[in-house]
Parts: C-alpha cells; structure tokens; sequence
C-alpha cells in the first residue's frame, strides 16, 4: 500500500540523485538510507556496513552513548 508525500524540491533532488537507477523509486532509496530503530551497536554496526557514499559522524554524540552505556552497566 502506498502513501501520498509532500517533498520540498531540494529532498526530491537529493533522493533522486542517489538512485542507482534511473527506474529506482523513491521508496526504495529513502528505504535503503533510513536505518530500522537501532538499538544495539552490532546492529549500528550493520547498518553501517549496508550503508553506501561518505558517512557523517558525530563522535560526540558517541561518546555520551558509551558513558550511558558504562553508566548503565556500572547500575546493575
């Protein structure tokens, strides 16, 4: 089943540059680009290894996940 969508003219030229084909749908690269939930860093490190072009990363968002992570680990 398919649902309608408003995009703005610069998200529908950024999916549509990052179609492997000309026939891709639009579907199918917001679906391979939006990870499912992540929850676990084996499933990060999934999604990463899934993922294609330069990846942007922000280390201090990661570190606050690792001292939750100590944090929580240190609690039980």
């Amino acid at each position: 089943m398919s649902k309608p969508a408003t995009l703005s003219e610069e998200a529908y030229k950024m999916l549509s540059a990052n179609r492997k084909h000309p026939k891709e749908s639009l579907s199918s690269v917001i679906l391979r680009f939006v990870p499912r939930p992540i929850r676990t860093f084996g499933a990060l490190e999934k999604h990463l290894d899934q993922v294609d072009g330069q990846l942007q990363v922000d280390f201090e968002a990661l570190e606050r996940v690792r001292e939750r992570k100590r944090k929580a680990n240190h609690a039980h």
